[in-house]
């Protein structure tokens, strides 16, 4: 039996390199599914990564504390829900294993006036040095100037919309109104340090101002608090196991939600570009599988004499059957290595040399290091291999009904 076999394996081999032409087609079409396959598969997995870097290190953090209803609030930045922004309750949550920095936050409306003209326009204020600490690429949203420090108490960013209707300028002073936490109207007067793309904050206004914490809490009369406190940690995958632990520690009173829960947007990006993804996958997965179809039966066509002499001297119809499996199997095995292995190698040079791209606002190019991953490069040579001989089956059954003479009687 094994004999046999072999045998076969050796005829289909000799079959497959017989019909060059034919071949090379076919092995074309599953190289280039294959290989496309895994290059978009690692393009788009550096891609995801950076999206969430990007979204982790420069706007969310890994976990963020609310007071309880404040993210359904259908106020939005209701001030009322505010969390305590002091060094104790700061220093309690930092203190849990897992946790590298924490940072408060105040998210609020109001307007912003220079030169007699006056818009709305949403603010974000943040203490500069914890911020930094939890979010350390928030300093990449500024476009131009300086991002506020330490040292500018009274500086903000602002957006390039927001300059461009206030008719602002980098050094100016901007006075920015907003109702307290009481409801009262009140005012400061920052000086513009840098300007900010208009896509370098999570808001849903292009018209932002980004100014100091303790200016803020001036503003709006909320000494020691804060309406948000982002947290990063040490490894992202801890994220599960560290939550419960922040809850246990600030209450029932308050929530604790990751950044996925925070930015819903990413998973939906993801899944989209996944769908994408699959889309592609199939349709040229589709086009080298008809690519063997084609192949195969057109060897029954041109081999039906050959096939009448197998099964005269004594190969079965299983024997014939699998002949022909034989050889779609061979050639699906050959593009599949071939496109897989040129595929990670396309993979793993840009993952080396890295890749750039721009986001809507900013103006700076994001860096991206595709990767791909085993399961998925393994699950698409299967499918290759295995559609390749499901492909053939039609045209190997077809061979194997063929009466030896009838196939020994026709040119």
């Amino acid at each position: 039996m094994q004999g046999t076999m072999f045998s076969l394996f050796r005829i289909a081999l000799r079959n497959v390199i017989r019909n060059r032409r034919r071949s090379l087609l076919t092995l074309a079409a599953v190289f280039l599914a294959v290989a496309i396959m895994v290059t978009v598969h690692g393009v788009l997995n550096g891609l995801h990564a950076s999206i969430r870097d990007q979204v982790v290190n420069g706007q969310t953090g890994a976990i963020q504390i609310h007071r309880k209803g404040y993210l359904k609030s259908v106020q939005g930045a209701a001030l009322e829900l505010d969390v305590p922004a002091d060094d104790v309750f700061l220093s309690k949550v930092a203190k849990i294993d897992g946790i590298t920095a924490v940072a408060p936050r105040i998210f609020f409306g109001g307007m912003a006036n220079a030169h007699d003209q006056t818009v709305v326009a949403l603010f974000f204020a943040f203490d500069p040095v914890r911020e930094l600490r939890v979010c350390p690429t928030r300093a990449k949203i500024v476009t131009s100037g300086r991002m506020i420090a330490p040292g500018m108490p009274n500086g903000a960013d602002l957006s390039t919309e927001l300059m461009r209707r206030i008719a602002a300028k980098k050094g100016e002073k901007v006075a920015l109104l907003s109702n307290d936490v009481d409801g009262s109207l009140g005012a400061v007067e920052v000086d513009v340090a840098g300007e900010i793309g208009d896509g370098g904050m999570p808001m849903p206004d292009k018209k932002i101002a980004v100014l100091p914490l303790g200016v803020a809490q001036e503003l709006l009369r909320m000494p020691g608090r804060a309406t948000e406190i982002a947290i990063s940690v040490r490894d992202l995958d801890q994220i599960g196991a560290i939550i419960p632990k922040v809850r246990a520690a600030v209450g029932p009173e308050y929530e604790v939600s990751s950044w996925r829960q925070v930015a819903g947007f990413v998973d939906q990006l993801i899944e989209i570009e996944n769908f994408a993804l699959n889309v592609v996958a199939a349709t040229f997965l589709g086009i080298a599988m008809l690519g063997i179809a084609n192949t195969m039966l057109m060897n029954v066509l041109e081999r039906t004499r050959e096939i009448g002499t197998m099964m005269a001297v004594g190969l079965r119809r299983r024997g014939i059957l699998t002949l022909f499996l034989a050889e779609a199997g061979l050639l699906g095995l050959t593009g599949a290595t071939a496109g897989a292995a040129c595929g990670l190698a396309i993979v793993a040079h840009f993952g080396r040399v890295g890749m750039h791209f721009h986001t809507a606002g900013n103006t700076k190019e994001l860096p991206m290091y595709p990767f791909a991953q085993a399961p998925f490069v393994l699950f698409v040579f299967a499918l290759a291999v295995v559609g390749a001989v499901l492909a053939a089956l039609y045209p190997a059954w077809r061979a194997s009904r063929l009466r030896p003479i009838q196939a020994l009687g026709q040119a």
